[in-house]
């Protein structure tokens, strides 16, 4: 069986599966239902953004959807696309809901995305994420800050450069004061050790 033809069953497959008429998936990404029905006998191909489309309304990855992987979680587009094994994934998963921070009811995507973020180190789930967050923010902060306080950009030969001069509504000392306290604290927070068994 080739591919194109694989994926177009799939979409009905699912769609079946799921209980689902051809105008309820019309209805969801606002085409006709005559398109569902081309979709899935072959005779027209989605656009990759529809295909994403179908890919969270089914909650499997697009590339099982298009018939491109058997694997419907899409655990191995995981490890492929994120350099983490399955077995990590699997096991940070496994840590998230034992510590009460994943609901193990929720949906296998949910899962394995809340898994990877916590292995970036990027969510509140660890100490090190904890610590890259709040250096985040307060880097974030930081810009808000000065869009808030400085002159807007000025062109200089085609380019802009920012300028570090405080607008005249503004209290240059309280910005500098503001300015000294977020960066001594995104600094100090940054350098913060963190015990090995805690990263």
């Amino acid at each position: 069986m080739n591919n194109k033809k694989l994926n177009h069953n799939r979409i009905k497959e699912l769609r079946l599966q799921y209980k689902k008429t051809q105008r309820d998936l019309a209805k969801y990404l606002n085409v006709s239902e005559q398109a569902i029905a081309y979709y899935e006998q072959g005779k027209r191909e989605p656009k990759i953004e529809t295909w994403d489309k179908l890919a969270m309304f089914f909650q499997v990855p697009t590339s099982y959807l298009m018939g491109l992987s058997n694997d419907i979680n899409g655990w191995d587009e995981w490890a492929k696309n994120t350099g983490y094994s399955v077995e990590q994934i699997k096991n940070e998963i496994k840590r998230l809901i034992d510590t009460k921070r994943l609901d193990a009811s929720s949906d296998v995507q949910h899962q394995i995305d809340q898994a990877v973020k916590s292995l970036d180190g990027s969510s509140y789930s660890t100490t090190q994420g904890v610590q890259k967050e709040m250096v985040f923010q307060l880097t974030r902060l930081i810009g808000n800050v000065n869009r808030a306080f400085l002159e807007p950009p000025e062109e200089k030969n085609g380019l802009k450069v920012q300028s570090f001069k405080v607008r005249k509504d503004m209290d240059e000392q309280a910005y500098n004061k503001i300015i000294d306290a977020l960066t001594n604290a995104k600094n100090e927070i940054g350098q913060i050790v963190i015990n090995q068994k805690y990263i």
